[in-house]
């Protein structure tokens, strides 16, 4: 059993880099090869463009990286993106534990919260348990919604 005291977001430093990529490789990467393929030199070139414009947090856990999540609190929205956690630390309620603290805070601001995932990510189910509503979709992604939950 996991102590989800130890569980922290902290900001991304410059050596957290290259690990901020192998979570997206291990979590996502299969995924994205099922797609598009995966080419090392293309995935790494949009990283370093989403480092550089959209640094995700480090999700830790006792002091350890074990994963990366993106949050932008907009006018109208808070937008979640790179939510990754290492494998050996997935469906063991961490996923649930940052969502729904992402979640609370977006509640308490009066914002709806949005992100997108790959069409063939099992992670739907942990959006739809926590009310996300596809609004949009492609061949690619789904886009999703979750409205404000009233937190009186």
């Amino acid at each position: 059993m996991l102590n989800f005291s130890l569980i922290k977001i902290v900001p991304a430093e410059e050596s957290l880099r290259e690990f901020s990529y192998q979570v997206k490789k291990v979590a996502e990467g299969g995924y994205v090869k099922e797609i598009f393929g995966w080419d090392e030199a293309e995935q790494r070139a949009f990283h370093s463009r989403d480092w550089e414009q959209k640094k995700p947090m480090i999700i830790s856990y006792n002091g350890e990286p074990i994963g990366t999540i993106y949050v932008a609190e907009n006018k109208d929205c808070i937008e979640i993106g790179q939510f990754f956690i290492m494998p050996e630390y997935q469906k063991k309620g961490i996923g649930t534990y940052i969502l729904g603290q992402v979640l609370d805070k977006a509640d308490r601001s009066g914002l709806t919260t949005k992100l997108a995932y790959l069409r063939n990510n099992p992670v739907a189910s942990l959006y739809i348990r926590h009310g996300f509503k596809v609004v949009e979709s492609n061949e690619i992604f789904f886009f999703t919604e979750r409205s404000l939950h009233n937190t009186g």
